[in-house]
């Protein structure tokens, strides 16, 4: 697959990407494709399955300057694939302030747009326009 000579827009070649990587090392698109979500040992830590669409949404939350879809699908896959995990803590404790997270929120239409909505208690995640909802122990 030689992208970087392609003559596709980035976003068509984070597409094509997107759909190799899937097919090649099936992993996870949407969190609905995600049967079990119990932390698994992956030796020298923990970590709990996401997908491709939480953890674009994720790497957007943490560093938004990155957008580049290519990044976002490459580095997804890459974390997912070698089971490690981004640290939210410092920018949810930005956007929280004195506030208790209840868990994150998803959404977006597009994956390659996916967005991450840290949901304060008393916050309700569909009202937010989350299209899904994990509770984090963070």
């Amino acid at each position: 697959m030689k992208l970087y000579e392609s003559e596709l827009s980035p976003e068509e070649q984070a597409r094509a990407l997107l759909n190799y990587i899937l097919e090649t090392y099936q992993l996870p698109k949407m969190p609905l494709d995600i049967m079990d979500r119990d932390w698994e040992d992956a030796g020298d830590s923990w970590y709990q399955p996401i997908s491709i669409f939480e953890q674009i949404a994720q790497l957007r939350f943490v560093k938004p300057e990155n957008n580049d879809p290519r990044y976002l699908v490459l580095n997804s896959a890459y974390l997912i694939k070698h089971k490690l995990i981004i640290d939210l803590s410092q920018e949810l404790g930005e956007f929280l302030g004195e506030e208790e997270l209840q868990g994150l929120g998803y959404r977006g239409e597009n994956i390659l747009d996916a967005e991450l909505i840290p949901v304060k208690k008393g916050e309700s995640w569909a009202e937010l326009g989350c299209s899904s909802f994990t509770k984090e122990a963070v």
